[in-house]
């Protein structure tokens, strides 16, 4: 199932009425094999920062998610706190920023970081 998640872009379809099937696209951003194993770590009660823009994040979010810009890496470092072991799940559009914070987060000590990927591939493996 996920190997078939995994794929960029997949076809849902949609009965409107019976005999009527209409097809649409959705394009997938990011692992979903990350984001499934994100799932697992929030579920654990990891702390979920979304590090997309904030006009992104209006547009939709993970729910409970706190959204803290990846440009702005001391306030995502508040918003962890003092304990650099602390579970932490980041999130973005793709991955990239996710990466990129989690990247800076190891490097100033953070151990319990994680980068699930994208928004939508948390959205299609979402418990």
């Amino acid at each position: 199932m996920l190997l078939a998640l995994a794929l960029a872009n997949f076809t849902l379809l949609a009965a409107n009425e019976p005999g009527d099937v209409e097809s649409a696209a959705v394009e997938i951003k990011g692992d979903v094999a990350a984001a499934a194993e994100g799932w697992s770590l929030i579920e654990q009660g990891a702390l979920l920062i979304d590090v997309r823009s904030a006009a992104e994040f209006e547009r939709g979010h993970i729910e409970g998610a706190l959204n803290v810009p990846h440009t702005d890496i001391d306030a995502i470092t508040a918003v962890i706190g003092e304990d650099r072991s602390r579970s932490v799940v980041l999130y973005c559009g793709s991955g990239r920023r996710a990466g990129l914070s989690q990247e800076m987060l190891e490097e100033l000590g953070y151990e319990g970081v994680f980068n699930a990927s994208g928004f939508s591939a948390l959205q299609v493996t979402q418990p």
